[in-house]
């Protein structure tokens, strides 16, 4: 018989799961909201209506509000205008310019708001003057009249609203409450007012959202309880101060509402009327103190309630088609991340490996991988900082690193874990010798080994000290050792410790390594830049050894007092000058040619080595020259310059040579290759400007895109053209605008979006260069159009 074939198992992926999850969950939730809905019925369902219904009206008288506070405060910002500080400076009558500036402002008010019907001005001057953008102004000769604007300036608020004055009652589209603002408000006492009127049409807009359906009433009443707007459907014919209808639904709905509001200032109630049942609901508007009342049938609310109780069946069904489609959707949204990781670990979400159930096994599998490989990698990194600590030692003391500063090395000495703060530095350099005779078998380059096999019986040795040690492995049967010691110890004390160490280290390596040691012991510093000069000197001073000794140890301090330096050429100071020269530092240069020339003085005073020095470092800052691309023979113009400084005998006039004659022709030559890269990096700068000033530009933005950084950028640009960037930009932007100004009938507002700028500010930078506005400048130049 034939063996059946085992199926392989089939998996189901993370989205079936957790879409049939979600479809549960939904559904049960969704099957007891709708048997909660048919058994509990029509009065749970009715009750939660009215509260809906309250919440909206609330979150409509809301908006409302913000319409109206947001009314007073543009009415409060236009009050800030100069045009009306300087009103008791102005004769309306006389002042045309003046005058003409207020009527376009006055107009300008008017349309800044959709709920401005009429905005006037009132100015207790010249006899009383009413002002109109539209209608001109006006003087009021009646006393009565005259009396009721006067006493608008005796209120002690510069905001409030008032009663319709008389030249809004006769406005058809105004309601009879205006909004007052006392003019000027930075100065006391005010002199005027503006009278802003509402339009009543938008008001009833407003109006209306609180009676969308348009079957109940709704109307707005003062903080007295009269009527201030009405949608004159249950009457109210107009909505002046008339009295109403006793007996319309208006009136009654009113009645009601004030007797409400000695309980609570806010609040919904049911009231029956001509056989229908209404939902009123009232609040008080914060900005204004004027209440809000709404009535709406009961019936037009529960509508939807009656096709529901009729409807369970279907209802239900809707809702488990909902919670299908709401299910798919969770579990999409759901499975999106895990997607998102399988693409990212390179699975097609098609196959998984045997043993991964699902997407979720095979991210566990992934990031476990992923964790294994960081703590590989973690690893290896931690067994490469020695290496790199030693390659930083090594750059420090060959003096590669002269170009940072003090600072700069401490803290890359910090980041290695070396505490250097407060300490001082001396070094041991340890001299291996008598290879050949010892190790006449090994091959050239073995040296390294034995110069391994030193550095690590010195490393132990160090480690038994109590102290901070780095050791250098020079692998030139060298061995350098960085002491790292408190500030706080005196000079004998050190210097007694490296003795006491030297002496330690020369009896394990002659008798492992069978060598001769030669052990130099440098002077103390406080600057890690010195090190470098320190560690010249003590090689230097080991050349010093007695030839007839095996081991020793020199104090490079005991050879200088004795005056038998080891070299006769500042090399340090040499490569100094040639990174100088080679970075463009000018003053820097002529510095170390001067501490080159005292370095060679000290050595002799003899004409013929100081010569001979000099000549030696004209040749090496030659052959630096060629080694970066640099033709001696075109910088000097074919000079022969060995034969000039062959014929200067005093130092100060070859030191002056040096510097007129070698060094400055190359700092210039290098400021000539700088200065055509900055030029041309300015007018590229100056080019990406005139064509996108009107976007959002900056130093820093520029300074990336063309491979700079912002302060070089800065300098340069202020350099080449004589402003700075910001300036620039400026003066473009205002130029450009100038000439939309005259050329186009463009809004200021336009054109300052145009140039980039936010209107606000425009005006204000428009102002602060050209002390006139944008809207002066267009009229002082309009003739040119």
């Amino acid at each position: 018989m034939m063996k059946k074939i085992a199926k392989p198992q089939r998996t189901v992926s993370f989205f079936h799961k957790s879409l049939i999850i979600t479809l549960l969950i939904s559904s049960i939730p969704m099957a007891l909201l709708t048997m909660l809905t048919y058994y509990i019925g029509i009065r749970e369902i009715e009750r939660e209506v009215g509260r809906t219904q309250k919440l909206q009206y609330e979150q409509v008288s809301e908006r409302m509000d913000a319409q109206l506070a947001h009314l007073k405060f543009t009415v409060n910002q236009w009050a800030y205008n100069p045009v009306f500080n300087d009103l008791k400076n102005r004769s309306i009558s006389k002042d045309v310019r003046f005058t003409l500036d207020l009527y376009n402002q006055l107009i300008v008010m008017k349309s800044s708001n959709p709920l401005i019907n009429q905005v006037s001005l009132f100015l207790d001057q010249e006899g009383s003057l009413l002002i109109d953008g539209e209608n001109g102004s006006r003087t009021i000769r009646n006393t009565d009249e005259k009396n009721r604007y006067l006493t608008l300036l005796q209120q002690k608020s510069f905001m409030f609203w008032n009663e319709a004055l008389p030249h809004s009652s006769n406005e058809k589209n105004s309601v009879a409450m205006s909004l007052i603002q006392k003019v000027p408000i930075e100065a006391e006492p005010s002199y005027g007012v503006l009278i802003v009127d509402l339009k009543k049409d938008e008001i009833n807009a407003l109006l209306q959202q609180l009676n969308p359906v348009g079957q109940g009433t709704a109307f707005l009443l003062k903080q007295n309880g009269s009527y201030l707007v009405t949608d004159s459907k249950h009457g109210m014919a107009s909505t002046t101060s008339s009295t109403p209808d006793a007996n319309s639904l208006d009136e009654i709905i009113r009645t009601e509402v004030i007797k409400h509001n000695q309980e609570a200032e806010a609040g919904t109630f049911l009231y029956s009327a001509d056989k229908e049942t209404y939902v009123v609901s009232y609040g008080k508007l914060k900005n204004t103190g004027w209440f809000y009342v709404s009535a709406t049938p009961l019936s037009h609310l529960t509508k939807p309630v009656e096709l529901i109780s009729k409807l369970p069946l279907g209802a239900s069904l809707i809702g488990l088609l909902l919670s299908v489609l709401l299910s798919w959707f969770a579990s999409k949204q759901l499975y999106r991340p895990l997607q998102h990781l399988m693409r990212v670990f390179g699975s097609d979400n098609k196959s998984l490996a045997q043993g991964e159930k699902n997407e979720v096994d095979f991210i566990e599998n992934k990031w476990n991988y992923l964790i294994r490989e960081r703590t590989d990698l973690q690893f290896k990194m931690e067994k490469a900082v020695p290496a790199l600590r030693e390659g930083f030692m090594l750059q420090l003391v060959q003096g590669h690193l002269s170009t940072f500063s003090e600072q700069r090395i401490r803290e890359e000495f910090e980041q290695f874990g070396i505490q250097i703060q407060d300490q001082q530095f001396s070094l041991l350099v340890i001299q291996l010798y008598g290879f050949t005779n010892s190790y006449s078998n090994f091959a050239k380059g073995d040296e390294q080994l034995i110069t391994f096999a030193a550095a690590n019986i010195v490393d132990e040795m160090a480690g038994q000290l109590s102290k901070q040690t780095q050791i250098i492995n020079f692998q030139d049967l060298t061995i350098g050792v960085l002491f790292i010691s408190p500030e706080d110890h005196s000079r004998e004390q050190i210097k007694s410790e490296l003795f006491e160490f030297a002496r330690l280290l020369i009896e394990p390596l002659r008798d492992y390594l069978k060598l001769q040691v030669v052990i130099g012991l440098s002077r103390i510093t406080t600057s890690l830049k010195k090190i470098p000069v320190i560690l010249e000197d003590t090689r230097q001073a080991v050349r010093y050894r007695d030839i007839e000794m095996e081991n020793s140890i020199i104090d490079s301090e005991d050879i200088v007092l004795r005056g038998e330096h080891s070299t006769h050429y500042p090399f340090i100071q040499e490569k100094m000058l040639i990174q100088s020269m080679q970075m463009g530092l000018r003053d820097q240069s002529m510095q170390l040619v001067e501490e080159f020339l005292e370095a060679l003085q000290v050595k002799s005073s003899k004409e013929f080595v100081i010569q001979q020095g000099m000549l030696q470092l004209l040749g090496n800052v030659q052959f630096a020259m060629l080694q970066i691309g640099c033709n001696p023979q075109h910088i000097y113009n074919g000079v022969n310059l060995f034969e000039q400084l062959l014929l200067i005998r005093e130092p100060a006039a070859m030191l002056d040579w040096f510097k007129s004659k070698l060094i400055h022709p190359f700092i210039e030559e290098m400021q000539s290759i700088k200065d055509l890269q900055t030029k041309q990096i300015v007018d590229k700068v100056i080019a990406m400007l005139n064509e996108n000033f009107m976007q959002d530009i900056s130093l820093e933005a520029c300074a990336d895109r063309f491979g700079t950084y912002p302060q070089k950028l800065s300098a340069s640009f202020r350099q080449t053209v004589g402003v700075n960037f910001i300036d620039y930009l400026t003066n473009l932007r205002l130029e450009k605008s100038k000439e939309l100004l005259i050329s186009t009938d463009l809004k200021i507002n336009d054109i300052a979006e145009q140039v980039g700028y936010q209107p606000t500010y425009y005006n204000r930078i428009f102002k602060k260069h050209e002390d006139i506005t944008p809207g002066q400048y267009r009229e002082k130049h309009a003739y040119r159009k």
